[in-house]
């Protein structure tokens, strides 16, 4: 079972010491940008063993179609990281950000139980087809990417149990400073101390729901993993649309997504709120909609990457996306083939 761990920084990743400690085995897959500190960095990669970092220059001679659509100085170089996750034939793939600290040195062990075992536990369900884990912490938000239509109204969640699931994807959740939308933090500023006894045991959410989760603290199975392309051109929304396509596809199949451990702190990089409150707003705006056009395609037979290719083909017709969205989606699949292929 071999598992790989992605990120991608502008900064010196420290906390990798720590995820190192927890486990030697596992390859680090560091993708940087044109701002990265690549000497730093390096030497870093250097101490840890087992660990890969491409700065700017390695991508480009890396030759994957995606990474000129994608451009640079973008969150969305983790791309990049995923794509030599993929090449390099990991059975699981755990995404994280630079600012996440994992709380238990049982972090990877959770993650591969979670992904390899059959769930039998607590499902939710939802008779609107939507799910918030965020009403799971203390105090309850409303994660980053939840459809505004769908807040302040009974989703009537149901939580039922359920034998001999199939996971596909481990949601890992956080305490200290949540994933949450621009406005929710600026108007608030929870900090999360607390997580409900359920989340402590985990649950899978119905497949046939949408639930937004993000690319950190996140792991996924290989099978699953050229679904969690990012997005470009839809600002703040580029993993939580990422999530909406993944969950459409895997609707399909009979993978859920597990909230629960491991647990991370966050603890934020500083960052400009009203920025990103501006990058949020097509997201706002359109993601009720996107999921509906999503809903709407006929993905299909076929493996995933086949389903996934035709998703991005009936995107094309969405007048309000960008054409970058379907631009990158179709070198992706491309790139996702070249790194399988090898």
């Amino acid at each position: 079972m071999k598992t790989a761990l992605i990120t991608t920084t502008i900064s010196t990743p420290k906390v990798l010491k720590l995820y190192r400690s927890i486990d030697p085995d596992v390859i680090f897959i560091v993708a940087g940008d044109r701002k990265s500190p690549h000497e730093e960095i390096c030497s870093l990669i250097k101490t840890l063993g087992n660990a890969i970092y491409y700065s700017d220059a390695d991508q480009e001679r890396l030759g994957y179609r995606c990474s000129e659509i994608i451009g640079w100085n973008k969150i969305m170089r983790r791309n990049v990281s995923l794509l030599q996750a993929i090449r390099y034939g990991a059975d699981i793939i755990v995404s994280i950000d630079d600012d996440n600290i994992p709380l238990d040195h049982n972090y990877f062990s959770d993650l591969r139980s979670v992904l390899t075992s059959e769930y039998s536990g607590l499902m939710a369900s939802s008779e609107r087809h939507w799910f918030n884990v965020g009403e799971f912490l203390n105090p309850p938000v409303y994660h980053r990417g939840f459809p505004y239509d769908y807040r302040h109204i009974d989703l009537n969640i149901h939580l039922s149990s359920v034998c001999g699931l199939k996971v596909g994807v481990a949601a890992g959740l956080w305490l200290g400073d949540p994933d949450i939308d621009a406005m929710e933090r600026i108007t608030n500023r929870p900090i999360v101390h607390q997580l409900s006894e359920v989340l402590h045991s985990g649950l899978v959410v119905d497949n046939a729901c949408f639930t937004p989760f993000n690319s950190q603290n996140t792991a996924y199975l290989q099978e699953l993993a050229p679904l969690m392309m990012v997005l470009v051109g839809v600002g703040r929304y580029d993993d939580i649309w990422a999530s909406y396509i993944a969950e459409r596809v895997m609707m399909e199949t009979d993978y859920h997504v597990h909230f629960g451990k491991p647990f991370v702190w966050q603890e934020r990089n500083p960052q400009n709120l009203w920025k990103n409150l501006k990058d949020e707003l097509f997201g706002m705006e359109y993601t009720t909609r996107f999921c509906e056009d999503l809903l709407a395609a006929n993905l299909g037979e076929g493996s995933v990457l086949d389903k996934l290719r035709r998703l991005y083909e009936h995107l094309r017709g969405a007048g309000y996306l960008p054409p970058v969205v379907h631009e990158l989606g179709k070198a992706w699949c491309e790139d996702v083939e070249t790194a399988m292929s090898v």
